[in-house]
């Protein structure tokens, strides 16, 4: 699938909308803020890399990283619902770590309650070095207001499993 990923390095509005539209389908379930047109347009200019996927002809997935000589972040990973379990999040995964971009460790955030995503960056060797009390917020659903635990993930640059 590695032929099949690109990344977004200008202002797209069409692909930016089918992300906007992929990340609403992939979080929904949670209850958070959805992101915007700004937010990737932001992300963008401020030196985020976004990666996308297309499989049977469209957007199916998408990551946004921030690359650093020593410590780089995955803001996000997210497939569209109906494309999850086929691969398309291992292939985006195993696209970052092998990007000469990426030295030293990887870190990223995951709510308490995506048991799925968690298990997930475990499976890549990813390990728990900490945890944000209240990071996410509930905006919708029956506990609007209800603050979620974050995870915080680390994968080692020399520790990485690349998972196929």
């Amino acid at each position: 699938m590695k032929n099949n990923i690109f990344i977004l390095k200008t202002i797209d509005t069409e692909i930016i909308d089918q992300l906007v539209s992929i990340y609403d389908s992939a979080f929904n379930k949670f209850n958070f803020r959805n992101w915007s047109f700004k937010d990737f347009n932001d992300l963008i200019n401020t030196g985020a890399h976004i990666f996308y996927c297309i499989y049977d002809n469209i957007i199916v997935g998408f990551t946004i990283v921030r690359f650093d000589q020593d410590s780089s972040e995955i803001i996000t990973i997210a497939i569209e619902s109906s494309y999850q379990k086929k691969q398309i999040g291992k292939s985006l995964l195993n696209y970052i770590i092998n990007r000469p971009e990426f030295e030293g460790h990887l870190i990223l955030e995951v709510a308490v309650s995506n048991i799925n995503a968690i298990n997930f960056y475990k499976n890549f060797g990813f390990k728990k070095i900490g945890q944000r009390k209240k990071y996410y917020l509930v905006l919708k659903g029956n506990k609007v207001g209800k603050k979620i635990d974050a995870i915080v993930m680390q994968l080692q640059k020399s520790s990485v499993i690349s998972v196929l």
